[in-house]
């Protein structure tokens, strides 16, 4: 099974940068679906069953305290000039949230998941496959207005393990274990 650990957004936030997707919606830009929008906190990749209880164990034992977060803002991955990824950046609660991923990343680490460089708190909204160069330009334009784009902010209580089932139409989300703050 396909796992990921996140932070979910509340509604509230997801529905604000949902707006983001009318913009983005142009041929070769494939946006993420307002329900999946999230703060992933470490992709883990195809997971066996053995090695998922193993995981959700490893998670049980890292204790956090409630922390705010506020969205904010538009960056792109690798840049503006190559954008292969959109998203919404994470102002206050950056912090707390990185903390939050390195404790999660050093407990994957003893179970043998790769470990990633960095992590740049985001919710990834829009992912770029191919897209004219005019369309591009007229894109960043029109995400310029967003750059320091209020969100919205909410409580952190909790993450969660979460499976990833691919379709067609999309991925589905679904929750495995939540992993509440102490």
């Amino acid at each position: 099974m396909r796992l990921f650990v996140a932070v979910d957004l509340s509604d509230e936030i997801r529905g604000n940068i949902s707006r983001l997707s009318k913009i983005l919606k142009v041929k070769g830009v494939k946006t993420v679906e307002r329900e999946n929008i999230h703060l992933t906190l470490k992709f883990l990749g195809e997971v066996n069953e053995s090695k998922k209880d193993r995981v959700i164990a490893a998670l049980d034992e890292i204790e956090f305290k409630s922390f705010r977060i506020n969205l904010k803002g538009v960056g792109f991955f690798p840049n503006a000039t190559r954008m292969r990824v959109v998203w919404v950046g994470v102002e206050e609660g950056a912090d707390e949230l990185k903390a939050l991923a390195y404790e999660v990343e050093d407990k994957m680490a003893e179970l043998k998941f790769k470990k990633e460089r960095r992590f740049v708190p985001h919710a990834t909204i829009a992912r770029i496959k191919r897209v004219d160069a005019n369309v591009k330009a007229a894109m960043l334009e029109r995400l310029k207005e967003f750059e320091n784009q209020e969100f919205g902010e909410m409580m952190v209580t909790h993450f969660s393990l979460k499976k990833s089932t691919l379709t067609p139409s999309g991925p589905i989300y679904e929750d495995l274990k939540l992993f509440r703050a102490r």
